[in-house]
Parts: structure tokens; sequence; C-alpha cells
């Protein structure tokens, strides 16, 4: 394939220097770039073939290409669907008034609902074997995004595809899916999204249903729905996730939350054993079958950011294996990132411990791990996070399944 290899690299040196998806000019050149691709006839193994080739060189302008080729495996295999299938995506929105604006009215804005709509748009519109519906949640944001989301869906006449829900309703109206919330402020996000979830599947005439969660921003491109779908069409699994943490991901991540993110891998790996493939439980861009959702849902026991990690867990209790493992492109949208560097690992992994002691048999080293994660206060972590050892810095999370080196009294060494 070396004269493909020669055009596609006079592609990456006509593109901008670096990527950013809130760009509208930007996506414009992926999807220009995915036609390319298409059009020139080129199959799934031969896109395969092409991005093992580039996936190694250097070059933040490479990042175009490579996702174009993830989108053009996408929109292939929509073609392939021949029976029908029902694709629903949900979101939670919490303090999202700046980014669901255009930028144009806000330095910060990403036009996210509109972007999201057209990504969608322009992987199913022409394939009548698939339809789908967005459903956006309003987690209880004081700024009141899902009214300006309303106000957005109305002015551009979307409402037969696209509906907005409010966990406080859930909640008022006592709703299974809202069962153990007093009020919105006992969800940050978890909640939104099971309510999402939850209401995907109530018509029950969807024969073929995928359900799908995603972050507000713009970091995932849509156009990559139908690598999480096809496990669960043609390989019979029950869930797919996205991971930024596999060779063949790729990947901007900004700031320095990725040697946090090790270490928070390397601990939640302690307490819940049973996920022995999987590592990036955090990002969000999951699918599931339809009809596993009422059986992970069911009685959960977290409801802000662990949620995925619960979710996980109960899938794979219900069946050994039934998550697929699926390299993304992701590109990190950090400017009005509604979370921090700092929280909320630590009370997610209070939570695990919950899980851990629910779900789990006893075991000595995760009940170590368990006491001692309970016992933290936020300075402590602080310190902690601060001070991350060297062993599993210099580790590729993929490791830490089997690598268990770094005790309680390594974490917290002065």
């Amino acid at each position: 394939m070396t004269e493909s290899n020669n055009v596609f690299q006079k592609l990456i040196e006509s593109y901008p220097g670096e990527i950013d998806l809130t760009n509208k000019k930007h996506s414009k050149i992926i999807l220009q770039t995915v036609e390319f691709i298409i059009d020139e006839g080129y199959n799934i193994s031969e896109i395969v073939e092409l991005e093992d080739h580039f996936i190694d060189k250097d070059g933040d302008s490479l990042i175009f290409l490579l996702l174009a080729f993830k989108i053009a495996k996408s929109k292939i295999l929509a073609s392939q669907v021949t029976d029908s299938l029902f694709v629903s995506v949900t979101f939670a929105v919490y303090k999202e008034h700046n980014r669901i604006l255009n930028n144009s009215k806000h330095p910060h804005g990403e036009d996210f609902l509109l972007r999201k709509v057209k990504q969608l748009q322009w992987l199913f519109d022409d394939h009548p074997n698939i339809d789908w519906e967005m459903i956006i949640v309003d987690d209880g944001c004081p700024e009141r995004s899902g009214r300006i989301a309303q106000n957005i869906i109305a002015e551009h006449d979307l409402n037969d595809r696209v509906r907005v829900l409010f966990l406080s309703d859930a909640i008022d109206q006592d709703l299974p899916t809202a069962k153990g919330l007093q009020s919105t402020d006992d969800s940050q996000k978890g909640g939104a999204i099971v309510y999402g979830m939850w209401d995907a599947v109530q018509q029950n005439d969807r024969k073929n249903q995928i359900v799908i969660y995603t972050d507000a921003d713009l970091s995932t491109h849509l156009g990559q729905i139908m690598l999480l779908a096809e496990p669960i069409l043609e390989q019979n699994k029950w869930a797919a996730i996205g991971s930024r943490r596999k060779p063949e991901s790729v990947v901007i991540k900004k700031g320095s939350r990725n040697n946090r993110g090790k270490l928070f891998i390397y601990l939640w790996k302690r307490l819940i054993t049973n996920l022995g493939g999987i590592i990036d439980t955090q990002c969000g861009f999951k699918a599931f079958r339809a009809d596993m959702i009422p059986h992970i849902i069911d009685d959960l026991i977290e409801k802000k950011f662990a949620f995925d990690i619960e979710l996980l867990l109960k899938t794979e209790m219900y069946q050994e294996g039934a998550i697929a493992n699926v390299p993304i492109a992701w590109i990190d949208s950090d400017d009005a990132s509604t979370t921090t560097n700092l929280q909320p690992y630590l009370p997610m992994l209070k939570s695990i411990v919950k899980m851990n002691r629910r779900y789990l048999p006893e075991d000595e080293e995760s009940i170590k791990f368990a006491r001692f994660i309970e016992s933290l206060d936020g300075t402590e972590f602080e310190y902690m996070l601060n001070n991350i050892p060297q062993n599993i810095i210099q580790r590729d999370p993929k490791e830490f399944t089997e690598y268990d080196e770094v005790g309680v009294a390594d974490l917290m060494k002065k």
C-alpha cells in the first residue's frame, strides 16, 4: 500500500498543526477525509492496515487522519446493517450553559447539541435500516442548561429526534430509576445518565436497540458509534466501551490528569477484580444492549461519578466476558470542563469500596486497600496525588490487573 501511504502522507502535510474538535473547520476537514477514504473504496481491513502504518508516527496533524480512519470504519459498518436498528444516545448536562452555546455567544461555546445532532445525521440518515434519538438529561443544573437545550431543540425543529429530561422530575415522580435520590444534589452525572438509559428502553417495540451514553462535550466524535455497535451486533456482546488506553487508541489529553488517572486505575483494580481486561472505565463513550439495561441499573449504589464502574461490574457479573473494549479517538475538550483535576477521585474510590463489599467475595488484599481508602481525608489524598509512586507512573495501566507491588504503606511514604 505504498502508493496509498504516500497519498495520505500528503494529506497529513495539508492539515493544520493541531486538532480541535470544537473548531467547525477542523470537523469539516475530518469528514472530507472520511468521504475521500470511502469514495476511494477502501474496505475496513485496508483501513486497519493504514492505521497500523500511521499510528506510531509523530505529529499533531496526524490526529486528523487517525480520527478519520475510525469514523470511516464506523460509516462502513453502518452501511452493512441489514436488520432494523434503533440507537439511543444520552448525555447529562450540568453547568453546560456556556458550552451549549455557539462560540459567537461565549468564548467556551462548543454548540455541542447541534454538533452532536449533525454527527448522528451524517452517520445514519442515509441508512434506512437505522433510526436514532438523542436524550439530554438535566442533572439539576442551577443555570438551567436543560431549558437552554429545549429552546435550541425548538428553534431548530428537532423535537422528533431530541428530547430533554429533568432528573428533578424523576425524583418528584418517584420513578424507579431515581431510587435513593432525595434531590438532584445526590447525583453527579450518574443519576442523570441512568435516568436517560432507563427512559430510552421504556418503549417495548424496539426489537434491536442499543443505548449509548457519552459526555456533553465534543471530545468523542459520535461518528465512531458503530465501532461500539459492531461487537454488540456481531459478536454477541452485551456492552462495548470506548477505550483511550488501547494501542490503537488515538488520544490528546491536556493537563496532569494522566498520572492521576493511573493512580485511580491502580487503586480501583485492587478493589474490583472481575474487570481484568478493562482499564479505561471513565471514558464517556459506552454502549449497551437495551435488554441488558434493566438488569444493571436496578438498585445501584452509585449515582455519582463512579457509576460507570458499577454498571460494568454488574454487566460482567451477569455474563463473564460480556464487555468489548474498543479503541477510539478522543481529543480532550478541557477549557470549560465541569470537573477538576483533584476531584472527584476520592469520593469515587470510597464508592468503589462499597461496591467491593456488596458484589465481590472478601479478599485479604482488597480489604487492606478498602480500609485504607475509607480512612483517607481530602488533605491526605491530595498529598498522595502529588507523590504518586514511580512504579505506578512508569507503568502502563494495562499491567495493573496483575501488578500489585505498590502497597498501602508505599502510597503514603513521606
